[in-house]
């Protein structure tokens, strides 16, 4: 009994033994948890603070960039438009160009994606205003209004390059249809344009009226004149987006015209290059086809057919003459997939324009 009693000691004292190391290595790997979570988490704290002060110090530094960009350039003089130069010496006018060119010259991303895509509209803009007589300086007008993108539209619903709004599109003889919007057609919606900046200016004989007519509408500033017997744009009372119209087209002649004395400097392969395309005519003789049929005809994926012709607005089109434009490299290919027998019909036959 003794000797069995010795046993169960020497087992009890064991197992205490044992429970006394499991609760110290327990107290010990709690301890060591608490004290490995407290460092990760002043560390993370620290981080967070050094994070944010970096933060702090390149928004810091953006700022002062931002201000001696802008702060570092001055309106380079004589300041003109269209052949009329602006009175500088005049206080009111000097206030109201430098707002509109500083205000602009702050959005330099804007600004960079103008530069990009000049190349690839203002060639055709420059020729249709060349050819009508008007001053080169209206190409600026464009740009404004609607950065240069075809298809954008505005809140008031004005459409396409030159923001042209549905009735004036269709008093200029822009087709706009359910299947058609030439409003987005770049060469049709500036050949109007070049029509309706002639009548504007054969109505009122200076371009600050004509962009003021352009903006706030023809009816509009006929009435403003005849009730404030003025004729002079500067002289009127206007709606605040129209008086800052015409001072928005100075200040974007100011900085593209000049673009790398403002520190823009863009390379070649920078630029958005224009595809150089076969503007031609197809002749659809069924009740309809669709655009992705037109498209696989030239080899073209529909949205590749579709970014060169935005006046497409409709997925299919009805029997009809339609202009579309097709890159020069696919055009034969096209062409050679018209060719027929005698016997032979198709639903689609093409011949280029002049």
């Amino acid at each position: 009994m003794k000797k069995i009693n010795n046993y169960l000691f020497q087992i009890i004292f064991v197992l205490c033994l044992f429970a006394v190391q499991f609760l110290y290595f327990e107290y010990r790997f709690h301890r060591f948890d608490d004290d490995v979570f407290d460092t990760m988490y002043e560390l993370g704290s620290r981080m967070q603070k050094l994070t944010q002060t970096v933060e702090d110090v390149n928004q810091m530094m953006y700022a002062v960039e931002r201000r001696s960009f802008v702060n570092t350039h001055k309106i380079p003089l004589p300041v003109t438009f269209c052949g009329d130069t602006l009175d500088y010496n005049d206080p009111v006018m000097r206030e109201r160009v430098e707002r509109e060119f500083f205000s602009m010259l702050d959005k330099q991303g804007q600004i960079q994606l103008y530069l990009k895509r000049s190349v690839k509209y203002l060639p055709m803009i420059e020729s249709y205003l060349h050819s009508a007589g008007l001053p080169d300086d209206l190409k600026y007008l464009a740009m404004h209004e609607s950065a240069l993108l075809p298809r954008i539209r505005s809140r008031s619903n004005a459409v396409g390059m030159w923001q042209f709004m549905r009735s004036t599109g269709r008093l200029y003889k822009l087709r706009i249809d359910r299947y058609i919007d030439d409003r987005r057609d770049p060469q049709k919606a500036t050949m109007a344009a070049m029509d309706m900046l002639q009548d504007l200016y054969d109505q009122f004989g200076n371009w600050p009226m004509v962009l003021a007519a352009y903006n706030g509408g023809l009816n509009r500033i006929k009435r403003t004149i005849a009730e404030q017997n003025s004729r002079s744009f500067f002289d009127l009372s206007l709606p605040e987006e129209t008086e800052r119209y015409y001072f928005k087209i100075v200040a974007t002649k100011l900085i593209v015209s000049q673009s790398e004395h403002f520190g823009f400097q863009l390379a070649n392969d920078d630029l958005f290059h224009p595809i150089d395309v076969t503007r031609t005519r197809v002749y659809i003789t069924e009740d309809y086809i669709s655009l992705d049929q037109i498209a696989s005809r030239y080899d073209q994926s529909l949205a590749s057919f579709k970014d060169l012709n935005p006046h497409f607005i409709s997925a299919i089109l009805p029997s009809g003459i339609y202009t579309i434009n097709v890159p020069k490299v696919y055009y034969a290919q096209g062409e050679n997939k018209l060719i027929k027998t005698e016997d032979d019909s198709d639903n689609l036959k093409t011949d280029t324009e002049e």
